[in-house]
């Protein structure tokens, strides 16, 4: 595949993503609607405003989506600019800076800022180089810089379960790769490798949402039953068994030399 085949394909997957989503309603956040799991902007949010000293901190939110998030963090007072790929759906465009990026070109270049912090969650499985984003990342953060990843959880139970009965993981089925972009699934360990490689540290890893919330008790009994006994088996911490992985990055000092 020549390569503006392949960046033609990465567009219409995200074309894909944006019609599946459109006008779609989980929960929402001050009339903005959130595509996410339950409790991940929420956590977000929090853990953020632990670590950022000043409350008028410069944040930047990659793969913002209808704006939900951005909205939330600016009502902390944080000062807020939003990214994807597309503008359509992002609603708060009156009161915060919008920039429409492709995160799979370097993409820190357009930017001319640095940032205190950057959010991007469930984002990394959409993009097709995860070491590119955490170098471009680095390159926008300032000293002591943060960073707030997410994606789904290839560690919790249930994931482990789906793959040992179907060969694919939670969230990385066939319908989930053409209507939702889901493209790269990555295990918590391999995403330390990459931001390790990077120059970042974490402060901070965890996990939200119940893993078990969208299996049918009849339909999916049998994968119920296997990840109830996968968990018990597992050396994972029960709090690293949640639906989503999360972890807050900090620029090492040593990657500013």
């Amino acid at each position: 595949m020549s390569p503006e085949s392949a960046d033609q394909t990465a567009r219409e997957r995200a074309r894909n993503f944006e019609r599946r989503f459109e006008g779609r309603l989980n929960y929402g956040y001050q009339g903005i609607p959130i595509f996410a799991a339950p409790g991940l902007h929420e956590l977000a949010a929090e853990r953020l405003s632990a670590v950022l000293p000043d409350a008028h901190a410069q944040v930047l939110e990659l793969g913002a989506g209808a704006g939900a998030l951005s909205q939330r963090l600016a009502d902390l007072g944080m000062q807020v600019c939003a990214s994807d790929l597309f503008d359509a759906n992002f609603t708060p465009r009156d009161r915060i800076d919008f920039v429409a990026l492709d995160l799979n070109q370097s993409f820190a270049e357009q930017l001319n800022s640095r940032f205190d912090a950057i959010v991007a969650l469930e984002l990394i499985e959409h993009l097709e180089n995860p070491r590119h984003f955490f170098r471009q990342c680095r390159q926008l953060l300032g000293e002591n810089g943060y960073l707030v990843v997410s994606t789904p959880n290839l560690a919790n139970p249930v994931s482990q379960a789906v793959f040992l009965r179907e060969g694919v993981f939670q969230w990385f089925r066939e319908n989930d790769y053409r209507e939702q972009g889901h493209i790269m699934p990555l295990a918590p360990q391999v995403l330390r490798r990459c931001w390790d490689e990077a120059g970042f540290l974490c402060t901070w890893e965890g996990s939200v949402s119940d893993p078990y919330r969208l299996l049918h008790r009849r339909r999916n009994r049998g994968t119920r039953l296997l990840a109830r006994v996968l968990s018990k088996l597992s050396k994972t911490a029960p709090s690293l068994q949640g639906e989503v992985y999360v972890a807050v990055l900090q620029v090492r000092p040593d990657a500013n030399r």
